[in-house]
């Protein structure tokens, strides 16, 4: 009788440049970053004009959080955590397909399984980063707090 071998483990993409970030890693960077947001929440709560006004914001605040990343690879709790956005080959993915990622983790919202994902599977994505191509990667220098973590980057000047 001789017991089955396990299946081979799925190896990290050979073009992805750092090992993949963790699951705990990732949430404790989505909670760096979306903080303000709850706070705003929290403040609001009792007025429904201000309530209404947090969620313009926060919709704002999101989408902004997709241009960070499509950009420089990182939010600010990316940064804060040492891990960075990319894609396939290693690159950032652009502002553009950052914020349509922003937008895919509407399904990852759902039901909350998406978000969950990465626990178990073995290149530790979301829905939204299988969709986009896209890994979370650890190798990047871990940034301290500071409130220009939240700034964009300087123009590049196109001569």
């Amino acid at each position: 009788m001789t017991t089955p071998e396990p299946p081979p483990a799925v190896p990290q993409p050979t073009s992805v440049p750092s090992p993949l970030a963790d699951w705990g890693t990732r949430a404790i960077g989505f909670i760096i970053d979306y903080l303000p947001i709850i706070i705003l929440n929290a403040l609001s709560f009792w007025s429904t004009g201000l309530r209404a006004i947090g969620g313009l914001i926060g919709i704002g605040y999101w989408i902004y959080m997709g241009y960070l990343d499509g950009l420089t690879g990182q939010t600010p709790g990316k940064a804060m955590q040492g891990i960075r956005l990319v894609n396939q080959q290693g690159g950032l993915i652009g502002a553009g397909a950052g914020i349509g990622r922003k937008f895919l983790h509407i399904l990852d919202a759902i039901c909350f399984v998406g978000f969950l994902l990465p626990i178990v599977d073995s290149q530790r994505q979301t829905f939204a980063d299988k969709l986009m191509t896209t890994y979370v990667v650890t190798g990047a220098e871990k940034k301290p707090f500071a409130v220009e973590l939240w700034s964009p980057p300087p123009r590049q000047s196109t001569q």
